[in-house]
């Protein structure tokens, strides 16, 4: 598998309060990585980094050449009257730029050819992206979830929290991104829910990393990263591992101390 992304924190802080300190990560191509740790510890600081809403800090954070990368929200602030299916649209990679070009070119770019250049190019990476069905299959997703089309079609801030939640699975599902990082994506969801997207989690062939408290969800990833003392702690497996190895690391610790 190839790498998706490499990330080398030497330093982050917020406030003068120091988050990582010489902190290491890679993810693998499909892999399935849980990041854990107590509130307030960094976790949602460290998606920061990678997702580049966060600059402030002293290291390197590469994402593969080409790879694109999506990120789910806790809050949707100033996004109340945007509809679902545009909020979706929007957050794709690539797709808002690409639309623009499709939409707008053909009555101004007449005989310059650079823009008839990238207008062709524009098509043809719509097409590779499968976009050109995306929100028909948006609308389709959402009904799955008992979502019906005139709710995806209405305001975001209609929404229950549960309801937000799967607008969020559905753009990440819908992405064709490398990369997706998910905060807490089970959080307000009912059972059936919770099982459909866990059940996406272990088929999709996209890498995720996901920030989680469910137990649920942390039995079906590959790595489980902890951040913890400023550090991030590796452990191979799901969650039943995570104990064994962290039960086995106490353990030495206390007969080493």
């Amino acid at each position: 598998m190839a790498t998706v992304l490499n990330l080398e924190i030497e330093r982050k802080a917020r406030n003068s309060r120091e988050l990582l300190v010489d902190s290491q990560l890679t993810i693998q191509d499909g892999e399935k990585v849980a990041l854990i740790g107590r509130n307030g510890a960094g976790k949602s600081t460290l998606f920061g980094l990678i997702d580049g809403s966060d600059d402030d800090y002293r290291g390197t954070v590469r994402l593969r050449k080409g790879a694109t990368l999506i990120a789910t929200r806790q809050e949707h602030n100033g996004l109340g009257d945007v509809s679902c299916l545009d909020y979706i649209l929007s957050d794709l990679p690539h797709y808002a730029q690409l639309h623009h070009i499709i939409e707008t070119y053909p009555a101004t770019m007449g005989e310059d050819m650079a823009k008839i250049e990238e207008y062709s190019h524009a098509l043809e990476r719509f097409g590779e992206l499968d976009y050109y069905t995306v929100e028909e299959r948006v609308i389709r997703n959402l009904e799955a979830y008992q979502l019906p089309e005139a709710k995806v079609r209405g305001k975001l801030s209609d929404l229950s929290g549960g309801q937000k939640r799967f607008v969020e699975l559905v753009k990440v599902t819908q992405s064709q991104a490398d990369l997706a990082l998910l905060d807490e994506p089970t959080n307000h969801m009912d059972a059936a829910g919770k099982a459909a997207f866990i059940e996406w989690l272990k088929q999709t062939p996209l890498a995720v990393m996901v920030i989680s408290h469910d137990r649920d969800v942390l039995q079906v990833v590959d790595r489980i990263i902890e951040l913890k003392d400023k550090q991030l702690d590796i452990f191979k497996g799901n969650y039943d591992a995570y104990l064994k190895q962290n039960s086995s690391s106490t353990t030495s610790d206390v007969a080493q101390y």
